[in-house]
């Protein structure tokens, strides 16, 4: 008999530098964060000279994570063009929005589909979406928290947590975001990223870039509804 693991399930709290800047840092528990990404990290002086003066406040950019392995996920969050994805300088991963978003590899093939969660519906404080791959078999649910109270977590969805998040990080899972500094408003609170079943390091990766283009960049992967 197959023993049932917990899902793992990682927070990405929305933070702001002095700067401006936002910052996502993502955790799973007590110890180091599984990554931290800043936003215009990976870009140039002009565009982290716009972030200072309020001109990209959750919006385009190259936003740099730095995962605890020392992995490096660039997410080239675009306006109307797809987003672009990039792991240690190798390109794994374009994003295209619409009604559902299309998540392709390096080679054109699609790999992910991003959608409606058709079991949990979406509220003002959170919005709810399936990660799918190809054959349409589940990868993640992200939740996208847009308002404090979206940190909330029903007791329905603790049971399906798992007892040991609930006894290990129940704690990490409430919190209200990051202390926020810099002088713009955040508008997008932060993620909580649930894998029901084990994923590579390279596929969780791609997963917390998918949550930066959610966060720093403000996409809208569902669009229409």
């Amino acid at each position: 008999m197959l023993e049932k693991t917990s899902p793992q399930v990682i927070v990405g709290r929305v933070g702001r530098r002095a700067s401006n800047a936002l910052t996502v840092e993502f955790t799973d528990g007590p110890g180091a964060p599984v990554a931290t990404a800043k936003q215009g990290g990976a870009g140039g002086f002009g565009g982290r000279f716009a972030i200072a003066l309020g001109l990209r406040n959750h919006g385009p950019g190259r936003h740099l994570s730095v995962t605890r392995e020392g992995d490096r996920i660039v997410t080239d969050s675009g306006y109307n063009s797809p987003s672009v994805i990039t792991r240690n300088s190798e390109p794994a991963l374009s994003v295209t929005c619409g009604g559902f978003t299309r998540v392709c590899g390096a080679d054109g093939v699609e790999r992910f589909r991003v959608e409606r969660d058709p079991d949990r519906a979406s509220t003002s404080d959170v919005d709810r979406m399936l990660v799918v791959d190809a054959r349409g078999m589940r990868v993640a649910l992200i939740e996208v928290i847009l308002a404090r109270t979206g940190w909330t977590i029903r007791p329905g969805d603790l049971l399906d947590l798992g007892l040991s998040v609930a006894n290990d990080g129940l704690l990490g899972l409430l919190g209200d975001g990051s202390p926020r500094n810099g002088s713009l408003p955040i508008r997008i609170l932060g993620t909580r990223l649930i894998i029901p079943a084990p994923v590579s390091l390279e596929e969780r990766d791609l997963l917390l870039g998918l949550c930066v283009d959610l966060t720093i960049g403000g996409r809208d992967y569902v669009v229409g509804d």
